[in-house]
């Protein structure tokens, strides 16, 4: 029969510990105008029940933002909704990339014009995030948006190319990133966020 010392029990606990606290940790919400992302500020629920229109990306890439953010700015981060970010859009996209983003939980993608070049972000917040909890209607919405999301991400993944969706979604002003521009986003920064619905074509 083996034995272990007591240092070796204490590490063997100690790391039990670490493993079953990391899976019991929610997930890591955002903070910058995160109310407006996730449809949690006033104006937010009420959009979920509002009528698309017929959008493309290289038409909602063209207007500037009513007023330039800066990600790094706290005040910046407090910005209620624009009057702009109240439209609920469907596009026709081609989905290039996907990924979970580590400092919010957003599923990530990076979609593309059908006719250009031109591309801009979608995002679909994580529904367990805690900010959720007194907005039921919109946990339910998101968990079955971002079941969605993982589906199209495992095509994206064994595929390995564009995939073509349906997206219906908010228009949303994203702060401008004075070091680099992050990848895919659009001339001014603007995405669709949150997405609201997400299907293959």
């Amino acid at each position: 029969m083996k034995t272990y010392t007591k240092p070796a029990v204490l590490t063997i606990f100690l790391i039990s510990g670490l493993i079953f606290s990391s899976q019991q940790l929610p997930p890591r919400c955002g903070k910058w105008r995160w109310d407006v992302k996730t449809l949690t500020d006033k104006q937010g629920v009420g959009l979920l029940s509002k009528t698309p229109i017929k959008s493309s990306i290289d038409e909602l890439v063209v207007p500037k933002p009513p007023k330039i953010l800066y990600s790094t700015s706290q005040s910046d981060g407090r910005e209620p909704r624009m009057s702009s970010e109240t439209q609920v859009v469907e596009i026709i996209a081609y989905v290039t990339k996907v990924k979970r983003e580590s400092d919010d939980s957003d599923l990530h993608l990076i979609l593309k014009s059908p006719n250009s070049e031109n591309t801009m972000v979608g995002e679909i917040p994580d529904p367990e995030c805690t900010c959720f909890n007194r907005f039921p209607s919109l946990r339910n919405h998101f968990s079955k948006t971002r079941k969605e999301g993982y589906k199209i991400w495992d095509y994206w993944k064994s595929a390995k190319r564009p995939i073509k969706v349906r997206i219906i979604g908010v228009t949303f002003w994203d702060g401008i990133h004075p070091q680099k521009k992050p990848k895919g986003a659009s001339q001014y920064c603007r995405e669709i966020h949150p997405i609201l619905n997400i299907e293959i074509q």
